[in-house]
């Protein structure tokens, strides 16, 4: 199997999804109580555009010319959807540094909120466009649904990873919030995304069924064990039990966040590897 890409691309999607998802997430509680949730905020913004800059440094790597993105900067063409995200990242990077300057020299309560608004926005473009880049490019697997899936992902992982950082502020946070009501209700829809992709794979034209095939029969481990099973349904299980009350929100936290983080790198890599095998 010949690749246009390789794994750099995967983590690309991977990293620049959990920085999304940790903006947005640090983002929420900023707005929410800036002082009450003082130190997962910093960590959100800290750690956001640092997984960002990774992603952005791997695919520019991967695609030979890392010296090429300040041409990219000054001269978007706008009919590529790489030149497109790699000014998207660039300007979210900015954005988000100039954010976590401040939340360490002056605290979250002082950062300006015009800046954070901006961020988020960004964060949302950029979250959007790590679907849309594979989408861009018109192979069966790469279909519409992607992009929401793919944003759905990048949401789920990056707020467990912040929470996963604030373990010992949790319970604070269960006292004002439903968290595993909120997070079943992601991983509900993000499940039901996965299997409706899966399924209009295996219905819909020629192509599309040769890539369910591909699916089934070369990524079958992938997609039914590593990014169904490990990414979603067992955290959705543990928050199951801590709804009926036999286990503790503090005694699946663990297990909960790092699944979602590690389902979220195998299902963006198993599409990613998928559209290239057909």
């Amino acid at each position: 199997m010949e690749l246009l890409w390789d794994i750099r691309v995967s983590l690309d999607l991977f990293l620049g999804g959990l920085g999304v998802g940790a903006f947005l997430v640090g983002a929420l509680f900023f707005y929410l109580d800036a002082k009450a949730y003082e130190s997962l905020v910093k960590k959100a913004f800290v750690i956001a555009p640092v997984l960002v800059i990774a992603g952005l440094v791997l695919l520019l790597s991967e695609l030979g010319r890392p010296l090429n993105v300040i041409k990219t900067i000054y001269a978007v063409n706008p009919t590529s959807f790489m030149s497109l995200g790699i000014f998207l990242q660039s300007a979210f990077v900015a954005v988000a540094l100039l954010v976590a300057f401040s939340v360490i020299s002056k605290g979250s309560s002082e950062t300006c909120k015009t800046f954070i608004y901006i961020g988020a926005v960004l964060a949302g473009l950029v979250g959007l466009y790590h679907g849309f880049l594979l989408t861009g490019i018109s192979i069966e697997p790469w279909n519409n649904a992607i992009p929401v899936v793919f944003f759905i992902s990048s949401i789920l992982a990056g707020s467990s990873l912040i929470f996963l950082l604030s373990l010992n502020e949790i319970e604070a946070i269960l006292e004002k919030f439903k968290l595993p009501v909120i997070i079943n209700m992601i991983l509900t829809l993000q499940l039901a995304a996965v299997l409706a992709w899966a399924y209009n794979l295996a219905l819909t034209t020629a192509a599309s069924k040769s890539a369910y095939e591909t699916l089934m029969s070369s990524f079958s481990m992938e997609f039914w064990i590593l990014s169904l099973l490990v990414g979603l349904v067992i955290p959705l299980v543990l928050l199951t039990f801590v709804l009926l009350n036999k286990l503790t929100f503090k005694a699946v936290a663990l297990p909960t966040f790092l699944t979602i983080i590690a389902g979220s790198f195998f299902f963006k890599n198993l599409v990613v590897y998928l559209g290239q095998a057909l």
